[in-house]
């Protein structure tokens, strides 16, 4: 593919000298989705997807269902059946997928530390949803944690949620214990990513009620995510809650560090960091249809 990269990714990669690397590892992306990884989608009980709604804002959803809920019809096209969701009805991504706009997908497999990346645009709506294809590549297995998941009996899910501005000390709590979060972005033209960030519990640094600062550990060069917030602040985060069955959605805008704000913040050596000022966050019930166990902690998350 040409032009697999944006000039807010171009200016990271630079800024990083990380060109060379970002070159070699780009030769991955294609727009086609590679035969070896059509089962690979087609088996996990769920997937990560990145999404905007009509004010720009960014939303990370966590996307499971019963088998065949989302399905390979080509090379170059993705189904999610919406009958066979086990997820919260009230999540923003229904709303957001009848606008027709970009997705972000990432498939992850924790316990065999398999990760695909999908991004492309809403073909059509209703109870089916079809995604066409613009940029497909696998991830390295860095800083993910050993995690099995398996499909359970899908209980019904309440009709409330719960949102507010500021971190409670209860969230708190969620997000100093959180060993991985996922990460949404866009660039100027609204094309999605949704992209994986780990580490040891306490790797994201709480400022403030209102401000997280997450390191950027050593990478595939690529600056993806970066590269789209030098473009567009605009972000969303998620966090999983296993032992409660919900997600927390955080919702605002960025700010790249390319010098340490917090001495105690380890990056591994990159010197880089990223703030998330938060506009508002949404706590709901979301992950009744599977259960999960945690095994063990990746070798290469940097110290805390």
């Amino acid at each position: 593919m040409e032009n697999i990269y944006h000039p807010g990714e171009i200016l990271v990669q630079q800024k990083a000298n990380e060109r060379t690397i970002a070159d070699r590892n780009g030769r991955a992306v294609t727009n086609k989705i590679i035969p070896g990884a059509i089962n690979f989608i087609e088996k996990l009980p769920f997937a990560i997807a990145s999404s905007r709604n009509e004010a720009g804002e960014i939303f990370v959803s966590f996307l499971s269902g019963s088998e065949g809920f989302i399905r390979v019809i080509n090379d170059s096209h993705i189904e999610i059946n919406v009958e066979l969701s086990s997820s919260n009805p009230n999540d923003q991504f229904w709303r957001n997928a009848q606008l027709g706009q970009h997705i972000g997908f990432l498939f992850i497999e924790p316990l065999t530390r398999r990760r695909y990346r999908l991004n492309g645009k809403i073909d059509s709506t209703g109870k089916k949803i079809q995604i066409v294809l613009e940029q497909a590549y696998p991830n390295c297995p860095k800083y993910i944690q050993k995690r099995s998941f398996a499909r359970v009996e899908k209980n019904i899910y309440p009709e409330s949620i719960i949102q507010g501005r500021e971190l409670s000390p209860e969230l708190i709590s969620l997000v100093k214990s959180a060993d991985c979060i996922f990460v949404g972005s866009a660039d100027l033209s609204g094309s999605m990513d949704a992209s994986h960030r780990g580490g040891l519990p306490g790797f994201i640094h709480i400022t403030n009620p209102v401000t997280l600062i997450i390191p950027d550990y050593p990478g595939n060069g690529m600056f993806n995510t970066l590269g789209n917030f030098i473009t567009n602040p605009n972000a969303g985060i998620l966090l999983l809650d296993h032992e409660s069955k919900r997600t927390l959605q955080i919702i605002g805008n960025v700010q790249i560090h390319w010098q340490l704000p917090d001495l105690s913040l380890n990056t591994s050596g990159t010197n880089r960091s990223w703030s998330l000022t938060i506009h508002r966050w949404i706590l709901m019930d979301n992950m009744f249809g599977l259960s999960s166990e945690f095994i063990e902690y990746s070798s290469l998350n940097p110290t805390i």
